[in-house]
């Protein structure tokens, strides 16, 4: 009996130095996380598991480590182990609807989300991230309500007021989504998204100096995108500033060269200016050039394949015939956007 104490105490004991080296591994790899060295994170997590299996942090910690590599798959599991061990802990189960949510497997990722909220109701960007994965199933009242919520929790949350106005913007509620995304603006101006979101309500509502004025701001903040330019290039263009519209796509074009859909717009606007001065032929011709590429990067394009046969030979005199109009830009809302 005595030595069936001894042994008792023995494994004890053993126990707790387990438990300590592993505590001690996993502290290391937390200060080389917070140091961005993800390897030696990774080996020390590792390292804390061996000595102590159930220690729900160390697992979490790997997991973390994984997911800042871009190793989503492999955080999985680390995360599963971690909510197996500590049920309770909704910040395990937030985590892991992360994962889920940078893999597009939205379904799992909402229900991982809501296993959080019922955990912590309070837990803001648990409400923030459900709208998000509500929003891209498709389920757009509980995509709203939740994004509700969230700026109910936390009102000068930005991302939860352009998530917000992103809904509403789908749901067709101009109004409502015009103020989510002002919200969101006042809170943090430098959101390039969110002035595209703005700007694009603006331009549905016919309000093009507002909108400009918003693509413009979008603009300065992310100069490169297509988005943007081709937004701009359409407002140029309702107020008949074709230059300046032109100025919007010819470099977009130059970067990419496969969006058939400004070649065409552009080509619209050369033969606008034609038409005002038919005596200028090379304003036709690169109209035509610009069909001609378009229809190389999309050959199903009858419409335009009846307007280089229409006008491959110059007018005399100026006929009233409208060439095609420049495609308008996709009017939806950008995705609403995950918090960290």
């Amino acid at each position: 009996m005595k030595r069936i104490g001894t042994v008792l105490v023995l494994a004890a004991l053993a126990a707790g130095c387990n438990r300590q080296e592993a505590l001690r591994h996993y502290g290391t790899g937390y200060l080389a996380m917070e140091a961005g060295q993800l390897e030696k994170a990774l080996k020390e997590f590792e390292s804390a598991i061996k000595f102590d299996q159930t220690l729900a942090i160390a697992h979490v910690g790997l997991g973390d480590a994984y997911r800042e590599q871009g190793q989503f798959e492999k955080a999985i599991k680390p995360y599963k182990r971690a909510i197996r061990d500590e049920p309770y802990e909704f910040a395990y189960h937030y985590r892991l609807g992360r994962v889920y949510q940078a893999l597009e497997r939205d379904t799992e990722a909402s229900g991982t989300y809501e296993n959080a909220i019922d955990l912590n109701p309070d837990y803001t960007p648990a409400h923030v991230n459900l709208g998000v994965v509500y929003f891209r199933l498709g389920e757009l009242p509980k995509a709203q309500a939740s994004c509700e919520r969230a700026t109910e929790l936390d009102p000068l949350h930005a991302f939860a007021w352009s998530n917000l106005g992103a809904v509403y913007d789908a749901r067709g509620d101009t109004y409502r989504a015009l103020t989510a995304y002002r919200k969101s603006i006042k809170i943090d101006p430098n959101q390039g998204p969110v002035h595209v979101n703005l700007g694009t309500a603006y331009l549905r509502q016919g309000r093009y100096d507002l909108a400009l004025e918003e693509l413009k701001k979008a603009a300065a903040l992310d100069p490169d995108s297509p988005v943007v330019r081709k937004r701009l290039a359409y407002v140029y263009s309702k107020q008949k500033w074709y230059g300046a519209a032109i100025e919007q796509l010819q470099p977009l074009l130059e970067k990419h060269p496969d969006d058939w859909e400004s070649r065409n717009s552009l080509a619209a606007i050369y033969m606008i200016l034609y038409l005002r001065r038919p005596e200028q032929d090379r304003v036709r011709q690169s109209a035509l050039e610009q069909w001609h590429k378009s229809l190389e990067t999309n050959p199903d394009q009858p419409t335009i394949r009846e307007q280089v046969t229409r006008w491959a030979k110059p007018i005399k005199p100026p006929t009233p015939t409208k060439p095609a109009k420049a495609a308008k830009p996709e009017a939806k809302p950008k995705p609403p956007t995950p918090t960290g």
